[in-house]
């Protein structure tokens, strides 16, 4: 995480300024915020800060952690910063968050389920510019794609369709169960499928222009201030600029990491050496 701050704070240093890009003008950073997010980003797991009044969550999302946020005094607001977690669980943390209803700063890496669950469910959100946001595998494959997707294309069998259709491919079971979380979730926090299904329907064309295959829990797609904007623009108070595509300046960490397969999808380094190949 040290390694992540230090990348954005040397990218952000002289990023005083508003900026104009894609028809999205950014909010300038401001001090005082930063230097609560820089707080954040090095205290790991869930802390209450007196003097601001202010909480950060820099944890994945496991209930021991969000447990936590019921149990801490009113605040200002929250600060997320979280790798992830799994969506049935972030969707319970997404409920805390509505309860509370402080409004939320996203900041550093909000991958996997901090984007697709909790930033799709919040009702005041400012996005800093060291946010990193990440939707984690394609989500929406349906079986024969899913099924067929290491596997050179080909058709499942009947009996492959039958196994499925009864719920006893626990493989594919497990890939769904996601989808079907997020398309509840979403529903209910009244955000457009499309939220998800664009990101996905994009991961999912990039991937087949790649030769090379991996999971498809092992892609990851970027979401760029022109996506949150379209879905969930009218939850957004401050939106200063952060990483919108692999190659942007602000992305240095994640540059070391992974492997760009177009210019918001990627693939982890470690993932990446266990490709597929037809």
């Amino acid at each position: 995480m040290f390694k992540f701050l230090t990348a954005i704070l040397t990218v952000f240093s002289f990023s005083t300024f508003t900026a104009l890009a894609d028809d999205i003008v950014f909010d300038a950073p401001d001090g005082e915020t930063s230097a609560l997010v820089a707080q954040c980003l090095e205290t790991e797991g869930v802390s209450y800060f007196e003097d601001s009044q202010s909480i950060c969550y820099n944890s994945a999302i496991f209930p021991e952690q969000f447990l936590k946020l019921r149990d801490l005094p009113p605040a200002q607001r929250i600060i997320i910063t979280s790798p992830g977690g799994n969506v049935a669980t972030a969707r319970l943390m997404s409920t805390i968050l509505d309860e509370r209803g402080e409004p939320a700063i996203i900041a550093g890496p909000c991958m996997s389920a901090c984007a697709m669950v909790l930033l799709s469910g919040l009702d005041s959100i400012h996005i800093h510019h060291s946010a990193h946001i990440a939707v984690h595998g394609i989500a929406m494959m349906d079986y024969r794609t899913w099924w067929g997707w290491l596997k050179e294309d080909r058709e499942p069998s009947a009996m492959a369709l039958m196994t499925a259709q009864m719920g006893y491919d626990f493989g594919f079971t497990m890939h769904a169960s996601g989808s079907e979380h997020m398309e509840k979730h979403l529903v209910g926090q009244d955000v457009d499928l499309d939220y998800i299904q664009t990101i996905s329907d994009r991961m999912l064309e990039d991937a087949r222009a790649e030769p090379c295959r991996v999971d498809p829990k092992d892609y990851w797609g970027m979401l760029d201030a022109m996506h949150l904007q379209t879905y969930i623009g009218d939850r957004i108070t401050r939106m200063e600029r952060f990483a919108q595509s692999w190659d942007d300046p602000s992305n240095a960490y994640y540059k070391d990491v992974t492997h760009p397969i177009s210019d918001q999808t990627y693939i982890f380094k470690r993932d990446y050496e266990d490709k597929t190949c037809p």
